[in-house]
């Protein structure tokens, strides 16, 4: 699965990584990190990645 993402953001968890908005994401791709990044339990409290759709 791909996931876009929609909240700027620097990726702790992988090197400090900075991401932009509608940068595909290309770090860790667990259910928990997932999880974290598509919620509202990480550290800047809102949804920072989705899910594409596919067509």
């Amino acid at each position: 699965m791909e996931y876009r993402v929609i909240h700027r953001f620097k990726d702790l968890q992988d090197n400090n990584r900075v991401y932009s908005v509608g940068d595909r994401y290309q770090g860790k791709k667990t259910k928990k990190r997932i999880a974290e990044l598509s919620g509202a339990k990480n550290k800047i409290g809102t949804p920072l990645i989705e899910k594409i759709e596919e067509e």
